[in-house]
């Protein structure tokens, strides 16, 4: 059985973009778990958060991997936070090969600050409340890689050759 392919990392890090890339060029099919949640609920991702919380939201992440235990050939594009839940993360290396996109702080606020979808982005200093959050997740995003690529410097079509090449 093949696996499943999941990329984790930080809002702003290519996840979404090179998921979609991904599943074109290896024939996979493409699941961004932010979308299947919005659809499930009829709702934004941040329209969730405000009305019934993160904690809900994290909840929500954890169905969803659930449902994917026992299906492959997946590229999944995950949410930033989705490494917080310690259930979580046991399911996320049960369900497939985990890549890590990973960026600086300033290129993430350089690629989000004009974004408005981002709910654990509404605060005034967007790059230290970046800094911060993903200093936290960084430990987190390390210990589940199997593969780690910087989106920094590098073309889609590079990072799509770079993991279709370690699978």
């Amino acid at each position: 059985m093949k696996k499943n392919i999941i990329l984790i990392g930080f809002m702003g890090s290519g996840k979404t973009v090179i998921a979609k890339e991904l599943s074109l060029r290896l024939k996979y099919h493409y699941l961004d778990i932010d979308h299947v949640i919005e659809q499930k609920f009829k709702c934004t991702i941040s329209d969730i958060f405000k009305t019934k919380g993160e904690s809900f939201f994290r909840e929500a992440e954890t169905q969803e991997l659930s449902e994917l235990k026992s299906k492959s050939k997946n590229i999944i594009s995950t949410g930033g936070g989705i490494i917080l839940k310690p259930e979580n993360r046991q399911l996320l290396k049960r369900i497939g090969f985990i890549v890590w996109l990973k960026a600086s702080p300033e290129v993430i606020y350089q690629r989000l600050k004009h974004n408005k979808t981002r709910p654990l982005l509404e605060a005034d200093d967007k790059l230290t409340e970046i800094q911060n959050l993903l200093s936290a997740r960084i430990p987190f995003y390390q210990s589940l890689a199997d593969l780690e690529i910087d989106t920094t410097d590098k073309t889609i079509s590079e990072i799509v050759n770079l993991i279709a090449g370690c699978i």
